[in-house]
This record gives structure tokens, C-alpha cells and sequence, in this order.
């Protein structure tokens, strides 16, 4: 269980606030689990870099296992961004994060708007997906959608922000209503299915 720390201590907005890393999904689901169960009307489940499709499991397992009941967060329940973290070296790098609030009560939300185009995110460089919603923004689409599945949902985060901060500035920080995560019934070789946590992001001028 990890938790932000300030010199004052923990506060209780930091002690509902779950990080997730390394460690198995599963850890961070026990987190969850127990903060809302002890009473907790909200928790964060934040993440940055290669652990946000983590995050995104968490959550939905989270959901799906343990509260059925809970909505999905989506709208103003999620954001996204850039952070700038410090290297080893002393350099400093930036990495994209994202936030997911879980809450037993119903909270405010955004409504997801329709997208004109979508960029399905799969194996390829995260590069070459930002080409492509780059070019469908200049070829005059006036919103695309990223979307990604299971172990991709980091990079579909990147392609968003990279999109956002390096090539069209116009375009708004889609954390405010335009997120929205779920789990979805993917049919295997075998011909058993499983569940994939899955991520949609509009990106809109």
C-alpha cells in the first residue's frame, strides 16, 4: 500500500489516494477495497508512465468484483496529464499520469461526446498513432478518439498527450469529460472469453 506523504504527515485526502507501481494488481485492488469498506466515500487511483493500464485494471476489477453496484468513472471522475519527475542523474523527464476516482455516491460527470474518428491503439510505436490523430486533426476533423484495450491503455494515454502538447496546442485537456474506461468481453483462440479493461479518450479542439 502506498501512499503520498507531506511533511505535516498523511492527510485524509492523501490516505484515499492509492498509487499504483510495480506490485500486483491485486495488491492495489486490497488497497481499494479496504478504504471503502472502512467508510471511505471516495478513493484516487492514481498512476503514471507504464503503470496506468495497471491502474485501469485495478479499478475495473474493483468494479466488477467486489462493488457491481459502482459506476464506472468516467467525465469529471478521470484525468489525465503530463508530470515531470526527477532521474537518478539529476535530469528530469516527463511522463504521462492519470487519475481515476472511484466513489460509492453518484458524482457529477461529464457527458462523453461522439467522436468523428477513432485511432485503435495496439502493438505498433506509440509514434506512429500519434501520426495518425495528427493527421486526422489536420485533415479537418474536429475531434478523434484513442482508444485502447488491456496492456495498451498506457500508450493510448501517451499518444493523447504527446498529440496534445507537442503538435496541436489547440486541443483541450480531455480530462474534464471526455474519458471514459470499461471492461469489455473479448472471445479467445480457445473459445472461452475473458474480461480486458479498455480506455476511450475524445480528443477535441
Amino acid at each position: 500500500m502506498e501512499l503520498e506523504q507531506t511533511s505535516m504527515g498523511t492527510t485524509q485526502k492523501e490516505a484515499n489516494t492509492i498509487l499504483v507501481g510495480k506490485k500486483p494488481a491485486m495488491n492495489y485492488v486490497l488497497a481499494v477495497v479496504t478504504r471503502l469498506n472502512n467508510g471511505a466515500n471516495k478513493v484516487t487511483v492514481k498512476a503514471r508512465g507504464n503503470a496506468i493500464s495497471r491502474a485501469v485494471d485495478v479499478v475495473e476489477i474493483v468494479r466488477n468484483r467486489f462493488f457491481p453496484e459502482m459506476k464506472s468513472p468516467s467525465g469529471n471522475n478521470i484525468w489525465i496529464s503530463t508530470e515531470e519527475i526527477s532521474n537518478e542523474d539529476g535530469t528530469k523527464s516527463k511522463v504521462s499520469a492519470i487519475q481515476l476516482l472511484l466513489a460509492n455516491a453518484d458524482l457529477p460527470s461529464g457527458e462523453q461526446p461522439s467522436a468523428e474518428n477513432t485511432v485503435y491503439i495496439g502493438k505498433k510505436p506509440t509514434m506512429n498513432y500519434v501520426l495518425a490523430v495528427v493527421t486526422q486533426l489536420n485533415n479537418g476533423m474536429k475531434s478523434v478518439m484513442v482508444k485502447a484495450r488491456g496492456n495498451s491503455i498506457s500508450k493510448a494515454v501517451d499518444v493523447s498527450e504527446i498529440a496534445r502538447n507537442r503538435f496541436v496546442q489547440t486541443l483541450k485537456n480531455p480530462s474534464c469529460e471526455c474519458i471514459t474506461i470499461a471492461s469489455e468481453e473479448l472471445m479467445n483462440e480457445d473459445g472461452t472469453k475473458s474480461k480486458v479493461s479498455s480506455i476511450a479518450i475524445t480528443l477535441a479542439k
